[in-house]
């Protein structure tokens, strides 16, 4: 592959990345607004710094899997829709190329 196609394919990468990223900050801010907590309260419960849930909520860094299952339980919110901004009860793609009912 030459190396103008691998920079191509990389800023793309990073443009979707950015903005599942974005999308995914927009939920979790959402999620603080509602319950009225703070990034301050989150960081000293999750044991982070206020700098880290504040990056998480602004779409620069992503929690890890572990602060995600914490805050989404928190929260009363479902991890799948946190993560991916999709209810649970979406029908998904089979391998096959089916309709099949959620996972």
């Amino acid at each position: 592959m030459n190396l103008h196609l691998q920079h191509i394919g990389h800023l793309e990468r990073s443009v979707e990345d950015d903005r599942l990223r974005r999308a995914f900050a927009a939920r979790l801010d959402r999620a603080f607004k509602r319950a009225r907590i703070s990034s301050a309260h989150a960081a000293k419960w999750l044991g982070v710094s206020e700098y880290d849930v504040q990056y998480w909520r602004s779409g620069i860094t992503v929690p890890p899997l572990n602060a995600c299952t914490r805050l989404a339980a928190a929260f009363d919110l479902d991890m799948h829709w946190l993560c991916t901004g999709q209810t649970p009860d979406v029908q998904r793609y089979s391998l096959r190329g089916s309709i099949s009912p959620g996972i």
